[in-house]
């Protein structure tokens, strides 16, 4: 009976680490317009606009600031670095936008979350190109990343159409994204309106896969012992 408690307990220990291998990023919907949000699919709430303070519990940094920036969308076409996306019918951003360039690089920023975590997330994008990256990382595994026309789950690319902008929403199945980077080799990768889908840590925290297995011995245990405690009662009273 010991025997088979353990392998029981081994193979949910086993089963506890398939599912966080078996990792996805799919992308469920692809928006024209709503480059601010909120993004209400699946319950999206806005994490960063860049005009307004980020979202309590989040954090947005970039590598090395001044190469990856904020920028006034009413500013217009910076030639060679920047393009405010696009809201569609030829108008362009007006308000703040991010941009990560590739001066000396490549370049990146990434989006952190401080408290809990995404199961999904939301973002806009404009003109984008073919360098431009976006991973994503539960703690410090990744869980995937996209580069190019693949970001929207397109067949063929917009690369570097100034006209182009789409809110792209990606859900993350059972994982628990911590971090997302945005990345570039080349000039640039310009977005706006991040929104997610967040969950909360429970009081104390979401224990460790050891921990799981642990937890998982001493539960087959326990029932072992009480079997032949009860074996034990029902001998002594025969």
């Amino acid at each position: 009976m010991r025997t088979r408690n353990t392998l029981l307990a081994a193979a949910a220990l086993a089963a506890i680490a398939a599912g966080s291998a078996n990792a996805a990023v799919s992308v469920v919907n692809v928006e024209v317009g709503n480059i601010q949000g909120p993004a209400y699919l699946n319950g999206h709430t806005t994490i960063a606009n860049f005009d307004d303070p980020i979202a309590a519990g989040f954090a947005f940094t970039a590598d090395v600031p001044g190469q990856t920036y904020v920028r006034d969308g009413s500013l217009g076409l910076a030639p060679g670095q920047s393009a405010p996306p696009p809201t569609g019918s030829g108008v362009y951003e007006d308000t703040n936008y991010y941009t990560v360039t590739s001066n000396g690089g490549p370049h990146s920023a990434s989006l952190t979350v401080l408290s809990g975590w995404l199961s999904a997330f939301s973002f806009y994008l404009g003109s984008p190109d073919t360098y431009n990256t976006i991973s994503f990382y539960s703690g410090a595994s990744q869980i995937g990343s996209l580069s190019g026309s693949a970001i929207w789950a397109a067949a063929n690319g917009a690369n570097g159409n100034q006209t182009w902008g789409r809110r792209v929403y990606y859900d993350f199945g059972s994982d628990q994204v911590t971090q997302i980077t945005f990345a570039s080799s080349g000039n640039s990768f310009e977005f706006d309106g991040l929104a997610g889908v967040r969950g909360l840590v429970p009081q104390g925290g979401i224990p460790e896969p050891s921990t799981w297995a642990m937890m998982l011995i001493g539960f087959f245990g326990a029932g072992a012992m009480l079997r032949s405690s009860r074996r034990r009662q029902v001998a002594a009273t025969a």
